[in-house]
């Protein structure tokens, strides 16, 4: 956890040694500082969110591109107990309630399947992976398949790029496009939207595997898009 209460304040910790209470489980937090990371809250006694995954530079950036009443929401399913805390909830309690996930780590089919139907229940969602260069293979193959000019296509009113995956493994790619949530990726500077099932169902020819197809939105559209100003196409 990037954030917790503490002193009637939601924020980071700020030195060694401080501790506090998790709202949502009321479990202990105690601070930790580590010199080559971003400050942080542990669970003495183990996250009370199975989802939980470190957290670093690229996440806390993210973050506070967003009010802090929004960052790290807990959301309980009201039937089964279930908790699990969104990176990101916008207009949260309004119909157009929105869930940010920012995923920097890789993910698998099942799991990404199993956040998908739980923030889904009452709200929408958006997906933000982090297309980055610790892993030279992924960057790389990114990198690669990149071309907005080989195949455009105007899809309603977006401008879409078809490309062709170049990794030896297309699984990265096949995975992301079957997604029922908007995915986008962060690859440094850039964002991209990657056109989803509804979407490309408009083409007038389904897309093969290994093929795919992007809109380049600047960090502003995105954050647009988030909170329901500018909607994804």
């Amino acid at each position: 956890m990037l954030y917790a209460w503490i002193n009637e304040q939601k924020r980071a910790p700020s030195r060694k040694g401080e501790r506090t209470t998790c709202l949502d489980c009321g479990g202990l937090l105690t601070s930790v500082m580590p010199v080559e990371n971003v400050p942080h809250w542990r669970h003495r006694a183990g996250d009370c969110d199975s989802w939980s995954e470190p957290e670093g530079p690229w996440h806390l950036s993210w973050k506070e591109k967003f009010e802090v009443n929004c960052r790290e929401i807990a959301l309980r399913d009201g039937s089964s107990g279930e908790l699990h805390r969104a990176d990101v909830l916008v207009n949260g309690g309004e119909p157009d309630a929105t869930v940010l996930e920012l995923q920097h780590s890789a993910i698998s089919e099942a799991e990404r399947d199993a956040r998908e139907a739980f923030y889904k229940q009452d709200h929408r969602m958006l997906w933000l992976v982090h297309i980055h260069s610790e892993n030279s293979f992924l960057g790389h193959s990114f990198g690669l398949s990149l071309d907005f000019k080989s195949r455009p296509v105007d899809i309603d009113g977006r401008k879409f790029a078809i490309m062709t995956w170049m990794g030896s493994s297309k699984q990265f790619i096949e995975k992301w496009k079957r997604a029922s949530a908007h995915v986008f990726f962060n690859a440094g500077p850039f964002i991209f939207y990657l056109a989803g099932p509804k979407v490309l169902a408009r083409l007038e020819r389904p897309l093969s595997r290994g093929e795919f197809a992007l809109c380049q939105l600047s960090h502003d559209d995105f954050v647009r898009a988030v909170h329901g100003r500018d909607n994804p196409p």
